[in-house]
């Protein structure tokens, strides 16, 4: 028996009649030949071949007649037998094959064959290839390969890395990563084959999209030291300052600039950047401060500036970066401008 012509065969015991039959499971390549037996009572008038699929069930022959178009089938009835014969197998083909013989009691089946076609692998069902996977920071992601294939086909997975694939010696259909990091957002391929595979190969790709609460850096860019840990900042009046907000998270959430007075610490928002629309200023008094903004998407980083001169005394003032969102609670940060004497 050659590697191709796997046969799996279970006996099935029909109790109310006493009748037994195989069930067999026979494996073929495409344009490759088959053979279904089937040996009759001599004592029944009528028997059929019918074939079963899931979207449709045919009735290929009877004993008086040829009922299917399909040229590829013909009988074989020499020797008391009745087996049907498909000269060239081909996808369409696939399907459960029974013999059947009308007796007084009803239908009795006499053979149940199964029959797959090998082929190259396939995606399941409704299964894109490319999807989306969100996860948490810290908790476990799983990536499952859904593709069949008759032979089965073996699986390997890959990781993009700077624009290149590589190997991460992990086979199987499915991939799980535990304690996920930032670092693990990338892009995951699953890449499936078998003898009957050709180029390019069936893939699967899975783009881990690793969800994590903002972390703001807080600084004066103007300044040449750019200190972060700094909760105070000490300027001259007339002096330019570049309040830096600079967020790292995902996704994307809004973010917020609140000033919060000195001397009755009455806080009060002055602008907000919010993502895919820009950014939306509430102070009136747009003569006293400016704003930028700009999106790092590849470090997950949001850069929100506001800038003034200390050239009144308003400017020295308290001022508090914000973010907001619904995956993660609110994040913020505060920093002072005090006034040398």
């Amino acid at each position: 028996m050659h590697c191709t012509d796997w046969t799996l065969m279970v006996l099935v015991w029909t109790r109310c009649i006493g009748i037994a039959y195989f069930e067999e499971t026979i494996y073929r390549d495409p344009m490759s030949s088959v053979t279904f037996y089937c040996h009759p009572s001599q004592t029944s008038v009528q028997y059929i071949w019918k074939l079963v699929q899931p979207q449709k069930t045919e009735i290929l022959f009877t004993t008086h007649a040829n009922l299917t178009s399909d040229k590829y089938y013909f009988l074989e009835s020499r020797y008391r037998s009745w087996d049907l014969v498909l000269k060239t197998v081909m996808k369409r083909h696939a399907g459960t094959y029974l013999c059947q013989e009308f007796v007084r009691t009803g239908i009795v089946t006499l053979e149940n064959y199964t029959l797959v076609v090998n082929g190259p692998p396939e995606l399941s069902p409704n299964i894109p290839w490319l999807n989306t996977v969100p996860v948490i920071e810290g908790n476990t992601a799983e990536l499952r390969c859904d593709v069949t294939g008759s032979p089965p086909p073996s699986i390997s997975w890959f990781a993009m890395e700077d624009g290149q694939i590589r190997s991460i010696h992990i086979e199987g259909h499915i991939l799980q990563i535990r304690n996920i990091t930032r670092a693990c957002g990338t892009k995951y391929v699953c890449i499936a084959e078998n003898r009957l595979s050709t180029k390019p190969l069936l893939n699967m790709t899975f783009d881990l999209d690793v969800q994590f609460p903002a972390q703001i850096l807080l600084y004066d860019a103007n300044s040449p030291r750019r200190d972060v840990t700094s909760a105070i900042l000490n300027r001259k009046l007339g002096m330019e300052v570049i309040l830096r907000c600079d967020v790292m998270m995902y996704p994307e959430v809004t973010i917020n600039w609140k000033i919060r007075n000195l001397k009755n610490s009455q806080l009060r928002k002055i602008a907000s950047y919010i993502p895919g629309v820009g950014i939306s200023e509430h102070d009136r008094r747009k003569t006293v401060y400016t704003f930028k903004f700009q999106v790092i998407p590849n470090k997950k980083v949001t850069i929100f500036d506001v800038i003034f001169r200390t050239d009144k005394e308003e400017t020295f003032s308290e001022y508090v970066c914000e973010t907001e969102g619904q995956q993660f609670p609110s994040t913020q940060k505060s920093i002072k401008i005090e006034k040398l004497p």
